[in-house]
């Protein structure tokens, strides 16, 4: 499964950068303009954000030894430096923005930015979950009614309890995760000082998905046409960029891919 999701992050990052090229060309800029001074990436345990962000063509600084960069993700750890929490609160309170995954929540977010999120009670089980994203979010210009998006949680992924309804912006949520661990938020963001916090459950560098309804288990290349809005001039593009074959791979496995890369890329290029 894990050279499947490979294969599937290389394609969905090629019909991003196609998509943007065809529908949101000031995205597209935005994205090529960075450079690697703009993006830092703190290496986890457990996630790896720094693959989308390469898939993409992302250029990005690991483990900064001095963080000047404006856009900041953690990945997702057992364990943070006390240090570097002070260092991200100051840092986001000046200006920039900090993207954290999972283990996180509990470790890195609440403590440094206390009062806004916090880890519910319970932890997850190692499974996939469908997740409905707000009809203004990051996601929501790839969502195929009917068709949910397939999100993995790890074994002891960390439910997302929202403290400050007020200033807290739920991007996504999922119907499944309110039922099994009474919180249903799977992404949120928030303001803190000048700059922002966007936290996402469990990983952005997935490592399977699930066929939860009917159309998950078509061809690749019915999620690049109807949820990417690609055209078979793009989709044949992006497969050849990617070398890979959208009809290889499952629906539910490219929409998986995709919406992980869509929000990593949306999130930099704002």
């Amino acid at each position: 499964m894990q050279n499947t999701m490979q294969h599937a992050y290389r394609l969905s990052a090629a019909a991003v950068r196609r998509r943007y090229a065809e529908q949101r060309p000031e995205t597209l800029q935005a994205l090529d303009g960075l450079r690697q001074a703009d993006v830092a990436v703190y290496t986890g345990t457990y996630d790896s954000v720094q693959n989308v962000l390469k898939a993409l063509g992302v250029p990005h600084t690991l483990d900064p030894k001095r963080l000047r960069q404006r856009i900041v993700f953690a990945n997702c750890a057992g364990s943070y430096p006390a240090g570097r929490l002070k260092e991200l609160e100051a840092h986001v309170r000046a200006g920039a923005l900090l993207v954290t995954s999972d283990w996180a929540l509990s470790r890195l977010v609440q403590r440094a930015f206390p009062g806004m999120v916090r880890r519910a009670t319970k932890s997850t089980g190692d499974e996939v979950v469908g997740v409905e994203p707000t009809m203004d979010g990051l996601w929501s210009e790839v969502v195929v009614l009917g068709a949910d998006p397939q999100w993995w949680l790890e074994g002891s992924s960390e439910p997302i309890e929202v403290l400050d309804e007020a200033k807290v912006c739920v991007e996504a949520s999922s119907h499944e995760c309110l039922a099994k661990y009474g919180a249903p938020a799977v992404a949120v963001s928030f303001p803190w000082g000048c700059g922002r916090v966007f936290h996402v459950m469990s990983h952005f560098w997935l490592k399977r998905t699930r066929a939860g309804g009917r159309r998950h288990g078509e061809p690749g290349a019915a999620f690049l046409r109807d949820g990417m809005r690609l055209g078979d001039e793009a989709i044949r593009a992006a497969a050849k960029a990617s070398g890979v074959d959208p009809n290889a791979l499952s629906f539910a496995t490219v929409q998986s891919a995709a919406t992980s890369t869509e929000l990593v890329a949306r999130l930099v290029a704002s």
